[in-house]
């Protein structure tokens, strides 16, 4: 059953780097990131978690399709 909210779990060795979505609401972070890029993807990973419960998972895996010049 998904969660109700998102977890992050920040985890070590540091010499690891990436993140990884379990699909269920808790999200790994692996390795060391800098205050910008540790912003940006918990914001990028709880709008996942967030369409996922709306839309679910095939338009939250989409999001990370969308052309750069559709952002803008």
């Amino acid at each position: 059953m998904p969660r109700r909210r998102p977890s992050f779990e920040f985890t070590f060795p540091k010499s690891v780097y990436g993140i990884y979505d379990t699909g269920d609401g808790r999200i790994y972070i692996f390795g060391e990131h800098d205050e910008n890029q540790i912003e940006n993807v918990l914001n990028h990973e709880v709008l996942h978690w967030a369409v996922q419960k709306v839309a679910g998972k095939q338009a939250s895996l989409y999001l990370d399709n969308i052309p750069k010049e559709e952002l803008q």
